[in-house]
């Protein structure tokens, strides 16, 4: 640990106890939850949490006051659109007018959606990505390269980013002069280092890396950890092959927080925050559970924002619950898909994962970036960002037909960049039917 690593820690944990220790104590209890899952102890904490969350928007939240709801299951789904839509009637009559931070996304659609958090959940948030990072790798004061697009350039954004130790870098174009200058200044870089990055732009690096058949870097990297979309098995790969470490693919959103994350035992699952929320997995097209071992939306209830309570929310995220023989026997995400907002269907009107499409893709290492979307019942577009030329048109149009239909209207469109959400995140698969 260097002299500036340490004096950050001083500060950081005696600011915390100056304040009540609220992320230490937080910590210790996301710990206990989360590893002891099957204990007498973290199963009644789960029940009151739950018990308390009830009672605290039955009887302080107007949207949940007027269902006259009994117990937990007699709260209906809901979603953005139903926050959105009720938005005041979704505010604890308790905090009004007491300090909350407001939080903001764009949603997998580019809708704005907000959302407000109390502070004791803020701090739980905290916690969370605390606890989260050092299962990761990361330790607290390490120095972090985040990969984004684009960052913030404003006075208060830069302070967050050196008192974090933070190192904001922006890649807008994504060439291989851009990508040696990247890997070039990690390595120049004597520090240890995390490295933080959406998988979109994890896929970006895979693909150039088969493309130049680059060597591993040696760079004192002890984490990377991938955020945003959903990180593809093939792309880890890749990214630990390269960096030479694990790599973590992290599950979240901006209005809950950290959902669950890639750990050493499950690979390509995702272990999950029961600490902080309560997961169901409903069929994708009935708000009833799921079979085993069956794709289902994912529906949480986030047990710590009093200001805005969210039960039984719809992330608009699929996945596979599974059990577990190890972490507690916690049950824990065999497989995270993509949004259902984005579900697509073949030309018969049958349901298509988002995955499928991807998967197919993986192959064309001379594409820097792909968006496929459904512009109509039999028609669909590829949009296409390639490295170079692309010379296999036909070969995407018949292979695609496989699994869309051999009646399938297929178009190709060149682009120079697939356009961001205001999140940061692009969409590879995209359903613009109901646009039209």
């Amino acid at each position: 640990m260097t002299p500036d690593q340490r004096l950050r820690l001083m500060l950081f944990w005696t600011l915390d106890f100056l304040k009540g220790s609220p992320i230490k104590n937080n910590i210790k209890n996301i710990a206990f939850l989360n590893e002891n899952y099957a204990s007498e102890q973290a199963k009644m904490e789960r029940r009151e949490n739950m018990s308390r969350l009830i009672n605290h928007a039955s009887s302080t939240v107007p949207f949940y006051k007027n269902l006259n709801a009994k117990k937990f299951s007699d709260f209906p789904i809901i979603n953005k659109n139903t926050v959105r839509e009720n938005f005041e009637d979704f505010k604890s009559k308790q905090y009004v007018g007491k300090k909350c931070e407001e939080v903001v996304t764009s949603g997998s659609t580019g809708t704005p959606f907000r959302l407000l958090h109390d502070m004791n959940k803020r701090h739980r948030h905290r916690a969370d990505n605390l606890y989260f990072a050092k299962k990761g790798g990361y330790d607290l004061g390490d120095k972090v390269y985040l990969l984004r697009a684009s960052h913030s350039k404003d006075a208060k954004s830069i302070v967050q980013f050196r008192k974090k130790n933070i190192i904001p870098y922006g890649i807008m174009n994504y060439t291989d002069t851009e990508m040696d200058k990247l890997f070039s200044k990690i390595k120049e870089d004597k520090n240890h280092k995390c490295i933080v990055c959406f998988a979109s732009m994890a896929k970006i690096i895979g693909n150039y890396l088969d493309k130049n058949d680059v060597e591993p870097l040696k760079a004192k990297i002890k984490s990377v950890i991938t955020d945003g979309d959903s990180l593809d098995n093939e792309d880890k790969d890749k990214l630990a092959n390269f960096f030479q470490i694990p790599v973590f693919a992290r599950y979240g959103n901006m209005e809950c927080g950290i959902l669950g994350q890639q750990d050493e035992h499950s690979k390509y699952g995702y272990s999950l925050n029961w600490a902080s929320y309560h997961y169901e997995i409903l069929a994708l097209t009935k708000d009833v559970p799921a079979n085993k071992g069956e794709l289902g939306r994912i529906v949480v209830t986030d047990f710590f924002n009093y200001s805005m309570p969210l039960i039984r929310y719809d992330t608009g995220d699929m996945a596979i619950l599974s059990e577990s023989t190890h972490n507690g026997e916690a049950p824990f995400f065999e497989r995270l898909e993509g949004r259902t907002v984005d579900l697509v269907y073949n030309t018969k009107g049958e349901i298509l994962s988002p995955y499928m499409v991807a998967t197919k893709m993986l192959s064309y290492l001379e594409l820097k970036q792909f968006q496929f979307a459904q512009v109509a019942s039999k028609h669909y577009e590829f949009r296409l960002n390639p490295w170079g030329t692309f010379t296999r048109e036909e070969q995407l149009k018949s292979e695609s037909r496989e699994y869309l239909g051999q009646d399938a209207k297929i178009t190709i469109k060149y682009v120079d960049d697939i356009p961001l959400l205001s999140s940061g995140k692009r969409r590879q698969v995209v359903n613009e039917i109901k646009k039209r």
